[in-house]
């Protein structure tokens, strides 16, 4: 697994692992870390060989996938079938992002509806999905002016916005940036996040 993620799930008393690894991604109830179990996965889909960061919203229901490849957008899943237990592997998405199709993205933080990625040449950028089919960009800041192409990875992106992380407690964004260094903003109506305001567990 690369990135990964780990919380408690109020819908189902459970804690959960949510993690970007071999053929995509996937999802294990590890109340007891001691016994794994495997809930279900996220594979068999196109251009995803891999899956590198994966989040879930604060309530499980949807994640935002990414596999670290030109071209390749952040998609968006639909995970309520696989918590469900209606099925055991998911193999579509309900949506997609992008901020230049030519890029690609490194990491991203959930703050339903908000998704903050750290964008690489894009810099910081900040996609809504309050509709998970029909993500749109709200906010962006150019970390890195250029030039393009002459980063690590085997298509020369992989250079620029590279960490992100956000503070619940008054809504500041800080991203890394592998050329300029750290970076730190507010966004303009963001001023904190809380699961309450948005009908959401506050995990």
């Amino acid at each position: 697994y690369h990135d990964m993620y780990a919380a408690y799930d109020p819908a189902t008393d459970k804690d959960k692992f949510y993690g970007g690894g071999a053929g995509g991604y996937h999802i294990y109830d590890i109340s007891r870390p001691e016994q794994p179990e495997h809930l279900f996965s996220l594979t068999g889909m196109p251009l995803v060989p891999w899956g590198h960061t994966f989040t879930p919203t604060p309530d499980g229901s949807y994640a935002v996938g990414e596999v670290e490849h030109q071209y390749a957008p952040l998609r968006i899943f639909d995970l309520r079938p696989g918590q469900s237990g209606e099925t055991k592997t998911i193999s579509n998405s309900i949506g997609a992002w992008t901020a230049t199709w030519q890029n690609l993205w490194h990491s991203h933080e959930v703050r339903w509806p908000f998704v903050f990625v750290s964008a690489y040449e894009d810099g910081m950028q900040v996609f809504n999905m309050m509709d998970p089919t029909n993500p749109y960009t709200v906010g962006y800041w150019d970390t890195y002016s250029g030039p393009a192409s002459v980063g690590m990875c085997s298509d020369k992106k992989c250079n620029g916005a590279f960490g992100v992380d956000v503070r619940n407690a008054d809504g500041l964004i800080v991203a890394s940036d592998m050329t300029t260094g750290f970076w730190a903003f507010r966004m303009d109506g963001f001023k904190g996040w809380n699961g309450a305001d948005w009908g959401m567990p506050n995990i």
